[in-house]
């Protein structure tokens, strides 16, 4: 199921619920329309701060966590080339940063044959 999809059912349920939520509390009379909004308000608040801190946490670990990506420098690098499929070239920093600072000063040059990625400063990508 592609995206666009995804956020077509979601916007449709989301009218749906409202559009029902709206029929159920026409139903109930003032008083106790004010009471279901205020519980269900209620209970949404809740649910809606534990998705938050649960998206946080995920989010942090991801990142390593207690590890500072602190401040990452690359200057003079030298030049890198990639030719033709699957290969990589890097005269820099390839990686997670994990140190407090990282400088990669005045690298070679980075060839790569068979095709891929070359770089002269910083890969994050594996």
């Amino acid at each position: 199921m592609g995206r666009p999809l995804k956020v077509i059912i979601a916007v449709l349920l989301i009218v749906v619920g409202l559009v029902g939520c709206t029929a159920f509390l026409t139903g109930q009379g003032l008083d106790r329309a004010e009471k279901w909004v205020s519980i269900s308000g209620t209970v949404i608040s809740v649910v809606v701060g534990v998705y938050g801190l649960v998206l946080a946490w995920q989010i942090g670990s991801r990142s390593g966590g207690s590890q500072r990506p602190g401040r990452t420098r690359v200057a003079r690098t030298g030049n890198a080339q990639a030719h033709g499929a699957g290969s990589r070239a890097n005269t820099g920093l390839t990686g997670r940063v994990v140190a407090d600072s990282t400088t990669v000063l005045g690298t070679g040059d980075a060839t790569a044959t068979q095709g891929g990625s070359a770089n002269t400063g910083e890969d994050h990508s594996r």
